[in-house]
């Protein structure tokens, strides 16, 4: 474990510059749904959508621009992901980091992309399935826990080992299943980081006394330092978990 951290720190810290500018995808990706008018709310460093609302206030267009708005958003949260772990890989296979980048980026984004889609589709399936349910506040979470399971290191498996689609979730259910402790570690951690700089934003808010128009902005920044820290981070700590089985590496 701390092998997993010291590995994720160091590669973190030395390329921080590209590390930055591949982040990028995260801050817009997260911003995009909230500058366009979709019923979202800020939280945990994260935008939502209020789902609860969509059936009956929303119009076909503003339905469509919900969809459109999402579908970018999450083109480039793929795009930040395989960038990320590109550069994992190009640190543990000592290649030039800008070459691997560039030549791999196109390769795989746009499998990520469709395979995040698909999970996404399933996911508001079963939440539409099971919306008048009585039991609707238990089984979404639930099946959005299972579908998210064999995505958790897919991405990785595709971008580290070239698997194909099919392999790579295998893979990520099979890594999961052989390192429950490193996963439970990464989501200790991610929890961690996301709660310390709320906590950091809301004591600084008040010791500074913000003033009322600042304190609409003051999410976003929460929302900044996530994106363009926390979740690289955790982006590269998952990739390094992954290469764990590896040990030869």
């Amino acid at each position: 474990m701390a092998d997993v951290l010291k590995l994720t720190y160091n590669a973190f810290l030395r390329n921080w510059k590209m590390v930055s500018f591949f982040s990028l995808p995260f801050f817009l990706a997260f911003l995009i749904p909230l500058l366009a008018p979709t019923p979202t709310y800020l939280a945990a460093g994260a935008s939502f959508l209020r789902t609860g609302s969509m059936y009956i206030d929303l119009t076909p267009i503003e339905t469509a621009e919900i969809v459109a708005s999402f579908v970018v958003s999450l083109f480039l949260v793929s795009f930040a992901v395989v960038s990320l772990n590109l550069v994992i890989k190009s640190e543990r296979t000592f290649t030039n980091i800008r070459k691997e980048v560039m030549e791999g980026i196109g390769k795989y984004v746009i499998t990520v992309f469709w395979l995040y889609l698909t999970a996404w589709v399933l996911m508001l399936i079963v939440h539409l399935a099971t919306y008048e349910s009585e039991f609707a506040g238990i089984l979404s979470p639930i099946a959005g826990f299972i579908i998210s399971l064999p995505l958790f290191y897919a991405p990785t498996a595709m971008v580290i080992d070239e698997m194909r689609p099919a392999q790579a979730l295998r893979a990520s259910v099979g890594t999961l299943g052989r390192q429950p402790v490193l996963f439970l570690l990464w989501l200790v951690i991610g929890i961690a980081a996301i709660t310390a700089v709320d906590v950091l934003a809301i004591a600084l808010a008040k010791t500074v006394n913000v003033p009322p128009a600042f304190s609409l902005v003051f999410p976003i920044i929460v929302l900044a330092a996530n994106a363009l820290v926390v979740l690289p981070f955790l982006i590269m700590m998952q990739a390094e978990t992954y290469l764990a089985k590896y040990t030869i590496i």
